[in-house]
């Protein structure tokens, strides 16, 4: 494919700045069809085989992010839980809410977002509960192994939730009377005191 010319580039000078207006390479990335209002299909068929050979590199994309989360949660193990060590976490945690689904693993992603808010919320870096952190990176570690082996998740779906609720819990009893502040956002509901009056202010 030839390169079309992007044009110059447009300079306008004033007295004390100047614009610069870079050309459009838009254009030439653009396919024309013989009829007007046509999409070039080729060009969708040629992107979809692109990303299609692109599948074969995900799971070794999500084992990747996957091992980087263990590594965390053992680095929280070993040194104990601290601000910095649960910043790792959280950001591995993070990574992998943020590319599972794209990378078709959106179980794990919704695990990772459970993990993510419990560190996230934490009123402080001791009270971090290591029991309940390990099984948010065993489920997310279970739930990408179990995509890439095409199983059903329903009963992974049913752990997500189950996890989700164990967060809610522990932050609502952490954060007492603070917790209403914060329980809009959450994946899941659950009773906690003064819950009815939250709402109804």
């Amino acid at each position: 494919m030839s390169k079309t010319n992007p044009g110059p580039i447009e300079e306008t000078h004033y007295g004390d700045h100047s614009v610069i207006v870079p050309p459009h390479r838009l254009k030439g990335a653009v396919i024309m069809t013989s009829e007007p209002g046509e999409i070039a299909m080729d060009a969708i068929e040629k992107a979809e085989a692109a990303l299609a050979a692109l599948k074969d590199e995900f799971s070794g994309w999500m084992d990747s992010e996957s091992d980087r989360l263990e590594a965390a949660r053992q680095a929280v193990h070993h040194a104990g839980a601290s601000a910095p060590t649960l910043k790792v976490l959280f950001l591995a945690g993070h990574d992998v809410k943020g590319d599972a689904a794209t990378l078709g693993y959106p179980l794990a992603g919704r695990i990772a977002g459970s993990l993510c808010r419990l560190i996230d919320h934490l009123p402080h870096p001791a009270r971090c509960p290591m029991v309940l952190v390990d099984r948010h990176v065993e489920a997310i570690r279970a739930a990408v192994r179990d995509s890439r082996r095409g199983k059903a998740d329903a009963i992974g779906a049913e752990v997500a939730e189950q996890l989700a609720i164990l967060v809610e819990k522990f932050l609502a009893a952490e954060l007492k009377e603070g917790y209403a502040e914060i329980a809009g956002d959450a994946h899941v509901q659950i009773d906690y005191p003064g819950r009815d009056i939250a709402a109804a202010v």
